[in-house]
């Protein structure tokens, strides 16, 4: 796949993918919640929860150049324990290092992954986007997302950043 003159894959992560990952991540998360409120050793054990728990398409994947730089990662985190939809709901997010934003990498991970979707058992993925991210709005809008509306404000006030809630039919 071709991403401005240079050649991606994208594959599914592996355990050695962890840090660049994280490390993508955390250099993103500024966008969607206030990074400086939470205890950083409990964040990245949280976050290595939810790596460790890949399983077919509950998953992580990486944009990866042809020396295997990742500039970018897509996960489908399972969201419900209920018998009957565990395997139906799942949560997206997308990732892009700082260097290959605005390069057409998070539609190319999204469209890959969605397609990886639409061949398992979800019926459904759920996204969360900061209503001042125009380029997640935009790359949404065009695979396919709609959106819902917003999220209220916390009333324990920890929401600041007012993210518009997407589903995506799969």
């Amino acid at each position: 796949m071709k991403i401005e003159n240079k050649t991606i894959q994208i594959r599914l992560a592996t355990d050695k993918d962890f840090e660049p990952i994280y490390s993508i991540w955390l250099d993103g998360i500024g966008n969607s919640f206030e990074y400086n409120e939470f205890d950083k050793d409990n964040l990245k054990e949280k976050f290595t929860s939810n790596f460790n728990e890949r399983r077919g398409i509950f998953n992580f994947w990486v944009a990866v150049d042809r020396e295997n730089n990742i500039w970018g990662w897509q996960s489908l985190i399972k969201i419900s324990n209920n018998p009957f939809r565990q395997n139906t709901y799942a949560e997206s997010s997308t990732y892009i290092s700082k260097s290959n934003r605005f390069k057409g990498v998070g539609k190319a991970l999204l469209e890959f992954v969605m397609l990886e979707a639409e061949k398992s058992d979800l019926e459904y993925v759920f996204g969360f986007v900061a209503i001042e991210n125009e380029a997640a709005k935009k790359i949404t809008e065009e695979t396919g997302w709609l959106n819902i509306g917003e999220i209220p404000p916390s009333k324990k006030g920890k929401n600041r950043i007012i993210k518009s809630f997407l589903v995506r039919p799969v």
